[in-house]
């Protein structure tokens, strides 16, 4: 019985990693094709359709989301801990509906938030921030909840003895924060801040508002090529931003990100 439910349980993993992983697999080979048109010839794949991607049509965008993507992660990791730090580590009044509000970003479709923001800069007259200062802001709401939550889960789950420690041995609240509070937390911090350069980096539904020409980042020159044709340049890209997402992802894990995190917030 034992081994059945082993044989089972694997060949449901197994299942599943093939179907998260074949439309991946399709995508790579169909960046490798030997024509314009989209084919399946493994014995003829090439690379020459990844030498496009340093044509100023691609590399612009991708810089421009490179550098959104940067500021919003560090604008998120520091408004995400202090806030995390203030409802959870310090218990302020109302602490609670304080973290409902921070939170509140994600139950709304982020279309309605998109059209929620480029009317209210209508409205005031910021016509002219939309663009780079408008995405920024934007993604900032996006993300910001999710660095709060997992800066929370980490000062949660941190040994308060430790700080109260330090205290009796004379530590300021500044030496504590910077020597004992902060490095605890590192995990989570820098797994929302991961999240955060994802989230931003591949966002669409926000983007496609507050964008203007001459302005755009890599997903929304993703959707308007794709209006017109569907080459292996396309996948080229596709693969490309994939690869780039998964350095960023192994960058922060070696730094003391996700792993830690899931086995309590400290590493």
């Amino acid at each position: 019985m034992n081994r059945a439910l082993t044989c089972a349980f694997w060949l449901a993993i197994a299942l599943v990693l093939t179907f998260i992983t074949l439309p991946l697999a399709v995508v790579v080979a169909a960046s490798l094709s030997p024509s314009s048109a989209v084919t399946f010839l493994p014995w003829e794949w090439t690379t020459v359709w990844y030498g496009d991607l340093l044509a100023d049509r691609w590399l612009q965008p991708f810089l421009l989301s490179v550098k959104i993507a940067t500021v919003v992660a560090g604008i998120s990791g520091v408004l995400g801990v202090l806030a995390a730090y203030a409802v959870v580590y310090e218990r302020i009044p109302g602490s609670t509906a304080i973290m409902a509000g921070l939170l509140s970003p994600l139950s709304v479709p982020q279309i309605v938030k998109g059209v929620a923001i480029v009317l209210f800069l209508s409205i005031i007259g910021l016509q002219g921030v939309l663009g780079t200062p408008a995405l920024i802001a934007a993604h900032v709401v996006l993300a910001l909840p999710f660095v709060t939550r997992m800066a929370a889960t980490s000062l949660a789950n941190f040994d308060g003895n430790l700080d109260r420690a330090a205290q009796s041995l004379g530590a300021t609240k500044r030496q504590r924060l910077q020597h004992i509070v902060l490095p605890m937390i590192k995990p989570g911090v820098l797994s929302g801040v991961t999240f955060a350069f994802i989230i931003s980096f591949n966002n669409i539904p926000l983007s496609v508002f507050l964008v203007r020409p001459g302005d755009t980042t890599l997903p929304i020159a993703v959707i308007n090529y794709l209006e017109y044709s569907l080459d292996p340049v396309m996948a080229a890209v596709n693969v490309a931003s994939m690869v780039f997402i998964l350095a960023v992802i192994f960058l922060f894990e070696k730094i003391g990100g996700f792993s830690a995190q899931l086995h309590g917030g400290s590493k």
